[in-house]
């Protein structure tokens, strides 16, 4: 990371937190680890990742939303789109550092505004009590080292389904491990949401699942291009070429 050089650090007590750039783009990153979001510093607005872009594809199996429940919010990038895609959806987001939360505003224009709560706790313990439903459920959680234990337990699981409205839509960011091991008990998702996933792979190597608590999401999710180009559009991300590359899991 030669090439990069350090804008902005802070400490709390789960460590340091670092914004950097390469004087195109903004990148979050936790301690010695990776880049965790990213924003383009003349485009603040759009989707920097490719693994981010994908996740918005969750938004076409339910057009109609009203609530989106983010676990994990980083920079705030899934956030801001969530909020641009469409006037009439809420977004609750839970960040467990309140450190990020202010970097997010601070450094990568993550709006105030009534659309937008914002938590300051730990998302597996708020899952778990919260009495409120929504209607999409996004998870992008992740430690500098990688995927979190609690995200691949059983328990998890049902938890996300319970917390799902009818119809609901769960979109879940995952990263494959040594030799093609997924740390994710998707079988045991299946079986619990009742329905098949939809998955894809994006060049940086993330996993994107898709899936529909008791309904199955298209499986040929190719018909759902004209609604792909309209929020692509919106979002100014490629979104129907994303589309091409969701496929049911086999």
């Amino acid at each position: 990371m030669s090439h990069f050089f350090e804008v902005h650090q802070s400490i709390d007590q789960w460590g340091k937190v670092h914004v950097v750039s390469d004087s195109t783009n903004y990148y979050l990153t936790f301690g010695a680890g990776g880049q965790q979001s990213g924003m383009q510093i003349n485009q603040p607005d759009r989707l920097l990742f490719q693994y981010t872009q994908a996740m918005m594809l969750g938004l076409l199996f339910f057009p109609k939303a009203h609530s989106a429940l983010l676990l994990g919010l980083g920079a705030g990038s899934i956030a801001k789109s969530l909020l641009i895609s469409d006037e009439q959806l809420h977004v609750t987001a839970i960040e467990l550092r309140e450190t990020v939360v202010e970097i997010a505003h601070q450094w990568f224009d993550l709006p105030k505004c009534e659309r937008l709560s914002i938590e300051t706790t730990d998302a597996f313990k708020y899952i778990k009590k919260t009495q409120q439903s929504h209607d999409l459920l996004f998870i992008d959680l992740y430690l500098d080292n990688g995927i979190q234990d609690s995200l691949t337990s059983n328990k998890f699981i049902r938890q996300c389904y319970n917390v799902l409205n009818e119809q609901g839509c769960l979109i879940l960011n995952l990263w494959e491990e040594d030799k093609g091991y997924l740390p994710f008990d998707i079988p045991y998702l299946e079986e619990t949401f009742n329905s098949q996933a939809l998955m894809l792979v994006t060049d940086e190597g993330n996993i994107i699942v898709i899936i529909g608590k008791d309904f199955q999401c298209d499986p040929h999710p190719r018909r759902l291009q004209s609604k792909a180009k309209k929020l692509g559009d919106i979002l100014d991300i490629p979104l129907q070429k994303l589309l091409n590359h969701l496929q049911v899991r086999n």
